[in-house]
């Protein structure tokens, strides 16, 4: 482990509220400063946003040099962003994806962002092999113009399922900007184990997120990534050996807390922001 202490970020379902993102009205409970200064007092060095609040910070008339100007009153200067699906795709699909790459690289721009968030492909009739690589590879030669980085982040319930697959992806894309953003619960749910994330080459890791929960899955892997989380620490998942299995790997970058729980939801933001970021951080290697 690096002798410089953790890095973490406030994802942005983490300071949101009650919402959920897979519902319509996804939109975030809290302002955005509240939820930056929220974080930034709870420790955390960075804030994630979700382009849809960002859209209405900028529908409401406000700029991004403000929502900058807050982050560096407080002292926070990660930021993440997601996230854009259908980079792949083509028709109305494309059309709309390259909309929303658009608005995320502006953003990105605008405040000074580390990442980008990216989903993989889920339909039968995506793009996939050599093509899909391709197109990773142009996603993050668009990107780099920016100074960004490129996370895909691998989901067991897409067409990149697991470690191996997603790694082999971006492996073949070879993006010096592009790589993986590894989910713990994704990594488990995938059936993978936490250790596995050792044999990850360094320059493939983008972004690492943690959250725990239960072993046994809790309804469909939908309700379970969606409602059933829990902060770390409070669960079974080994979150202190996925973090040393990360170290093995030479991983030295941000670890965003990503907690999706009915709830964790209902919390106060202050306190949101505090638990979650105590009980994470408390899984590392005392400094």
């Amino acid at each position: 482990m690096s002798d410089a202490a953790p890095r973490l970020i406030a994802t942005c379902w983490t300071t949101a509220g009650d919402v959920r993102p897979d519902r319509p009205d996804n939109l975030g409970r809290f302002p955005l400063r509240d939820r930056i200064e929220a974080a930034a007092r709870a420790g955390y060095a960075g804030t994630g946003f979700w382009l849809g609040d960002l859209l209405a910070w900028r529908n409401a008339g406000h700029d991004y040099a403000t929502l900058r100007r807050h982050l560096s009153d407080a002292g926070q200067d990660l930021v993440e962003l997601e996230f854009l699906s259908d980079w792949h795709a083509s028709g109305e699909r494309r059309v709309r994806s390259d909309a929303a790459r658009a608005a995320l690289f502006e953003a990105a721009d605008a405040l000074g962002a580390r990442h980008v968030k990216v989903m993989p492909p889920f339909l039968p009739d995506d793009l996939s092999g050599a093509g899909l690589s391709e197109q990773f590879a142009a996603l993050c030669d668009d990107a780099a113009a920016y100074g960004l980085q490129i996370g895909l982040e691998m989901l067991p319930f897409s067409n990149l399922p697991d470690l191996p697959s997603a790694l082999a992806m971006v492996t073949a894309a070879d993006a010096p900007n592009g790589g993986l953003l590894v989910d713990i619960w994704h990594v488990v749910r995938s059936g993978g184990a936490v250790g596995d994330v050792a044999d990850i080459p360094a320059r493939f890791l983008i972004s690492v997120e943690l959250c725990d929960a239960m072993m046994a899955m809790q309804g469909s892997i939908t309700d379970d990534t969606m409602c059933h989380r829990r902060l770390c620490g409070e669960g079974e998942f080994d979150v202190p050996g996925f973090i040393r299995a990360l170290d093995a790997a030479g991983y030295d970058g941000p670890y965003g807390v990503e907690i999706l729980s009915d709830a964790f939801r209902t919390l106060p933001l202050d306190e949101a922001a505090q638990r979650s970021f105590a009980t994470s951080i408390g899984c590392f290697p005392a400094q």
